[in-house]
């Protein structure tokens, strides 16, 4: 129960972040948000095992598509500057 409850507050507060405007307040709390992930990952498969996790990154991975390729950019240094 724990786990499905803080699963569901995650997500709404991603639905949430994904609602401000594009910008550094909408990156800066989807990296915390995505600094938290692991640690729902991990009560998600204590409670569930491995098929939920896996269902779970693939919905991840979806929604923090843009910021993810973004970061991934910055990092090989294909980013232009803001």
């Amino acid at each position: 129960m724990k786990a499905i409850l803080l699963a569901s507050l995650w997500a709404l507060a991603v639905n949430l972040v994904a609602l401000i405007p594009w910008g550094k307040l909408h990156f800066s709390l989807g990296f915390v948000l995505l600094l938290c992930f692991p640690f729902v990952l991990w009560q998600i498969s204590l409670a569930f095992g491995g098929w939920a996790v896996f269902a779970i990154v693939l919905v991840a991975l979806s929604l923090y598509r843009l910021p993810l390729i973004y970061y991934i950019k910055k990092v090989l240094g294909l980013h232009e500057p803001d």
